[in-house]
């Protein structure tokens, strides 16, 4: 299950919109910020959908949200290849946005969430660090795509990689629940180490657990300022990390390095959060998520500080690797902070309101820091503006935890009992 999850979001890598920002410029005589527009409105598409797919993934199975999001964005990628204005991209990114919505990582975690109890926090950095795996292989290839066969070939690359990868996995390997093959959360073999509620469990489903609905209120969780102070502080990261994922490839050329370089330095940005993703999914095994969060977004800021002062090509990669570091960990510490908050009890509906502002977060941030290069012709502020955000989302991340000062240690649920 870990494998075939970390393997879709391998191919998710081979997303071209960072690489090709400037040939889509050229082609529709445009700025920056226009054509940033276009990750805006895929992610009002998230939001859209995002608001109602948390509260039906606890009646409905998630593998047929994933399901028909990954064919939808598929069918997208193959007819941006055509796209001949903004408008037609516009529209296509939104319904793109809407499928990402339904097959993102609110559907994925809350699956894995069914298969996983004592190792969930690394069981969602390792399919997370397929992402940044998948960025660090395919981002590359994707760079050589677009300089020898044009933008058109990075979009009919994506999109056939996802129906022909991520689809038969779905249908043939994807299962929604262990029960439905005779285990337990955790791979537990059932028997006489299983607890009492579990053998009941099995003994009562046989090989396929019901969907059980619960009935959560929102608008409870709403009056919580623990909520906004997690969710904004989430979407500041998003804000920061779209403003520089999406322009870091158009500042790097801009100091006359190709094309193929500063994709590849994409990639790497994006690849190392396959190390972060799987370090602190295991470290928020073990400690709590709170400091895990401060720890790695530290890293980020470091890492953006190095870009301020006229960098040097030997500085860019420095702080390409801290940088992508720090912040490739967002992907798993948003549901294991969710989680330390507030419980299993009504997460997908709570992760999903989380989602929902992270997705916000990337609506601004890339067309930001486009109309704010079209205006000064640098990205020097932005990389401040987004500095003094990431200090504002750990604070916001800390004080949601609780004003006071929590153990550093998780303590497992055995040591509990004992």
């Amino acid at each position: 299950m870990v494998i075939a999850i970390t393997i879709m979001f391998f191919t998710a890598g081979a997303t071209p919109f960072a690489i090709v920002l400037k040939q889509l410029m050229a082609q529709f005589h445009t700025g920056r910020g226009e054509v940033s527009l276009c990750q805006s409105i895929s992610m009002i598409g998230v939001c859209i959908s995002g608001i109602f797919v948390g509260r039906m993934l606890q009646r409905h199975k998630p593998k047929t949200f994933i399901l028909w999001g990954s064919v939808v964005i598929g069918i997208t990628s193959l007819l941006l290849s055509l796209a001949n204005s903004l408008w037609f991209l516009y529209t296509v990114y939104l319904i793109g946005g809407l499928a990402i919505g339904c097959s993102n990582v609110i559907a994925f975690d809350t699956l894995l969430s069914k298969w996983f109890n004592r190792k969930w926090g690394t069981a969602i950095g390792i399919t997370m660090a397929g992402g940044g795996v998948g960025s660090i292989v395919i981002q590359p290839l994707v760079g050589i795509i677009d300089q020898n066969f044009g933008w058109r070939a990075t979009y009919l690359f994506s999109g056939a990689l996802v129906l022909a990868v991520n689809v038969p996995l779905i249908l043939f390997v994807l299962k929604d629940n262990p029960e439905s093959m005779g285990l337990l959360p955790d791979g537990d073999q059932p028997g006489e180490n299983a607890s009492p509620s579990q053998r009941d469990l099995l003994a009562k489903t046989g090989v396929e657990s019901p969907i059980i609905a619960q009935k959560t209120d929102l608008t409870a969780y709403l009056k919580k300022p623990a909520l906004w102070l997690m969710g904004i502080g989430f979407a500041f990261i998003a804000i920061g990390y779209n403003a520089v994922t999406v322009h870091e490839v158009s500042f790097i050329t801009d100091m006359k390095v190709s094309d193929t370089i500063a994709a590849a330095a994409l990639g790497v940005t994006l690849g190392i959060g396959a190390l972060s993703s799987f370090v602190s999914g295991w470290l928020a095994d073990k400690l709590m998520s709170r400091y895990v969060s401060i720890l790695f977004f530290s890293l980020a800021v470091v890492g953006l500080v190095l870009l301020l002062p006229s960098p040097t090509v030997s500085q860019i990669w420095l702080a390409v690797i801290i940088y992508g570091f720090g912040v490739g960990a967002v992907g798993t510490l948003v549901p294991l902070v969710t989680r330390d908050i507030f419980g299993t009890a009504n997460f997908s509906t709570l992760f999903g309101f989380t989602v929902v502002l992270f997705a916000a977060g990337n609506a601004i941030g890339a067309p930001l820091a486009g109309f704010m290069f079209d205006a000064t012709g640098s990205y020097h502020n932005v990389f401040i503006i987004v500095i003094a955000i990431y200090a504002a989302a750990i604070l916001g991340i800390y004080l949601a935890c609780g004003i006071r000062p929590k153990p550093l240690m998780r303590i497992s649920t055995a040591k509990k009992l004992n």
